[in-house]
């Protein structure tokens, strides 16, 4: 039993057995799917150590090597980081002064630019041409290359500032680039930790896709079944039937295991743009980790094959001649306790004033119990309206919707798996994509103040001086006016802004010292962030430059019609004053809720990918399911002459739960949604969207799948004895 020969042999009975399942078109197609899913899986965990690591190793290359010296104008390096609002991102400006000859310039950046030029990455030149100001920082002198950058899509530039924009008490000295560590500046900040990254990719499609081949490998386990009891009762130990198994399943496995490494493959020349993330795949860690890609691919195939050997029934059950009964539904209690929990989920947390941990825990308790005691509300809801489809069958002569609500009456719990597993896998990937957008308090503020005045009104912050700062008023583009301003802690917490004439006008204002209009929203945002309690905002005329270079803490910049052309300000602010920083009222804050959006692509992406996975799987069970029914429905064909009654029946068994299911999800979701979006969150209708037409697409294929091959089989039936 041990010779390649008998080995081969078994081979090749399995393959035979393959070929003549009953179902094999479903079997074949799952277990490609499957081993698809799970190879391509398997390959972005290995990206993503991949790409984790090429960042680490570029970041450190880049990274200033700081050094103490008692002297900064004696240093070989000054480095100062900053930051810049760029597409409504905080994007890195590192500002390099080089002393000493010897110094070499970043990785990625071929020379040093002269005083007054600025080395741009293209994704940030991209976005600057875009705001209209591709000069911004200075004179571009070229492109920082991908060896200098983190990943290809990063938003980077290195400024050199001119002579009189140097500030060296500002600034830390450095002997040049390279350290053990990766460098503060670029996307380090925003991009969360591979920990986060393995997480999400676990939940999102390393489940579903385990869920995928545990579904493809029991597809036709009935007629598995009884030949693995063949096999045994023949006297064929272990490891024959797995080869027998292995025979079986082995075409598909391989064809799945082909298409993964053809994808990853296509990957590795160039680099790939993920859709919706927008994030580009550095090619070069890709082919550096060429090889645990194709292991990657490699294992998932072995892995299904393991589970089409393994996953087979082998107890006393399985071995009778007699059928065993199905378990129906019985847990209609829980079915009661489902609306009690949404409205804990719902209306619980209004209860709690504020949040914290006690109004999470309750609005949890209550998405889980939901979640958890849907799938028996479903079973019940299944019943009901198989006894309907009954009474509507017999009274209008359906025999499609007859037997589709006997069998529905007979086994709710085939449905109910269906239904409740889409609409279970809608609900957590939706949760998961609230909490990722989830912003606190300050964050909302800041979104709301940016809703209400928009870009009327910035504030300015630097390390200038009084000439300085003159000069920046002076290169204002026309109709923008400064103001100094300055809180004063004498009667409270007061506001006075400084200004001459012109910059007073256009608060609507009169040229002198009043009190600012409490109606202007500009005004009220700013005594809301700067002035605390204050209810009057002090207008002075003066010059601001001079006022600023006593008591005030920054300039503000306001313009007479309103909205200002933030990329000039911009540009006269990187010209005129030292490593400037310029945004919108409440920008800080704004930056942060920027920074979730790439996590909650990254969610809405991947969990589009695991809602359908567990929805393709979820149908192929039903549909496996549903051909086993229709092998004992052959019969009709002699008594029904047309094949509709199989269209029919597969109407109301899997198109109608499966389009309900897809429904039920979204409608579900939003009603959980509703305290997390009360809070902050946000759940996109383009999401919801998605999920709700591709759970369409699957119920219209699988029923068209199903009720043809439900009609040949039909047609290809002949009586037998038993």
């Amino acid at each position: 039993m041990n010779t390649l020969a008998t080995y081969t042999r078994l081979f090749a009975v399995g393959r035979a057995a393959g070929r003549g399942s009953a179902g094999r078109g479903l079997r074949f197609t799952s277990l490609l799917c499957a081993t698809f899913a799970l190879a391509l899986t398997g390959a972005v965990l290995a990206a993503g150590f991949a790409v984790y690591d090429g960042r680490e190793l570029r970041g450190s290359a880049r990274a200033p090597r700081y050094v103490g010296v008692e002297n900064p104008e004696r240093a070989p390096l000054l480095v100062q980081v900053a930051y810049d609002d760029v597409g409504g991102v905080q994007r890195s400006v590192v500002f390099l002064d080089p002393r000493d000859e010897g110094v070499a310039p970043p990785p990625g950046v071929e020379r040093w630019p002269a005083p007054g030029e600025v080395v741009l990455s293209e994704a940030l030149r991209t976005d600057l041409l875009r705001e209209g100001s591709p000069d911004r920082y200075g004179k571009p002198a070229g492109s920082i290359s991908e060896s200098g950058l983190e990943v290809p899509g990063e938003r980077l530039a290195y400024v050199r500032p001119a002579p009189g924009l140097i500030d060296p008490g500002n600034m830390t000295t450095a002997a040049g680039f390279g350290s053990d560590e990766r460098s503060v500046y670029g996307d380090r900040a925003t991009v969360p930790p591979l920990s986060a990254f393995i997480s999400l990719v676990v939940g999102m499609l390393l489940f579903p896709a385990v869920v995928l081949v545990v579904v493809a490998a029991r597809s036709g386990a009935a007629g598995r079944d009884r030949r693995v009891a063949l096999l045994r009762a023949l006297g064929a130990g272990a490891r024959a039937r797995a080869v027998v198994n292995a025979g079986e399943a082995a075409l598909p496995v391989a064809l799945g295991a082909v298409a993964a490494a053809a994808a990853v493959g296509l990957a590795l020349p160039s680099n790939p743009t993920v859709p919706v993330v927008d994030f580009v795949l550095p090619a070069a860690d890709l082919r550096r980790w060429a090889s645990l890609l194709f292991a990657a691919v490699l294992a998932a195939a072995l892995t299904v094959l393991a589970a089409v050997t393994l996953l087979h029934r082998t107890d006393r059950a399985g071995q009778g001649a007699r059928p065993g009964t199905r378990g129906r539904f019985t847990s209609r209690r829980l079915a009661w306790l489902c609306p009690v929990f949404l409205v804990v989920a719902t209306r619980g947390p209004d209860l709690l004033a504020g949040g914290g941990s006690l109004w999470f825990l309750v609005y949890a308790a209550g998405v889980v119990g939901t979640l958890a005691t849907l799938p028996a509300l479903v079973a019940a809801a299944v019943s009901a309206l198989g006894r309907l489809l009954v009474r509507t069958g017999n009274r209008y002569g359906r025999p499609g919707a007859l037997i589709a609500g006997r069998r529905a009456v007979a086994q709710p719990g085939v449905t109910a798996r269906l239904v409740a597993s889409v609409v279970v896998a809608i609900g957590l990937v939706t949760q998961i994509q609230l909490n990722t957008s989830l912003l606190d308090d300050a964050m909302i503020a800041a979104k709301a103040t940016h809703e209400r005045i928009g870009d009327s009104m910035l504030t300015v912050s630097s390390a200038a001086d009084r000439e300085q700062n003159g000069a920046f008023l002076r290169a204002l583009p026309e109709g923008a006016h400064g103001l100094a301003m300055e809180v004063a802690h004498s009667d409270g917490r007061s506001l006075g802004l400084y200004g001459d004439c012109a910059a007073l006008r256009a608060l609507e204002a009169p040229c002198g010292t009043s009190t600012a209009d409490p109606a202007d929203p500009r005004v009220r945002e700013l005594a809301a962030w700067f002035g605390g309690d204050a209810a009057d905002v002090v207008l002075h005329r003066a010059d601001p430059a001079e006022r600023l270079a006593r008591d005030a803490e920054r300039l503000l910049v306001v313009g007479d019609s309103g909205e200002l052309v933030v990329g000039e300000v911009k540009e006269a602010a990187f010209r005129e004053l030292p490593a400037p920083q310029v945004m919108v009222v409440a920008g800080e804050w704004l930056f942060g809720a920027a920074e979730l959006q790439k996590p909650a692509a990254w969610t809405l992406f991947l969990g589009i990918i695991g809602v359908g996975l567990l929805a393709f799987a979820a149908a192929a069970n039903n549909l496996g399911d549903f051909l086993r029914f229709g092998h004992t429905l052959a019969p009709l064909s002699v008594l029904v002459s047309r094949r509709g009654v199989f269209y029919a029946t597969a109407v109301w068994t899997i198109l109608v739960p499966l389009a309900a299911a897809g429904a039920l999800g979204v409608l579900v979701s939003l009603w959980l949604a509703a305290p997390m979006t009360a809070k902050g969150a946000v759940l996109t209708w383009a999401f919801l969207a998605s999920l709700l037409v591709l759970a369409q697409i699957l119920a219209v294929l699988f029923w068209f799948w199903g009720s043809r091959s439900a009609a040949v089989q039909a047609v290809r039936w002949r009586p037998t004895a038993d």
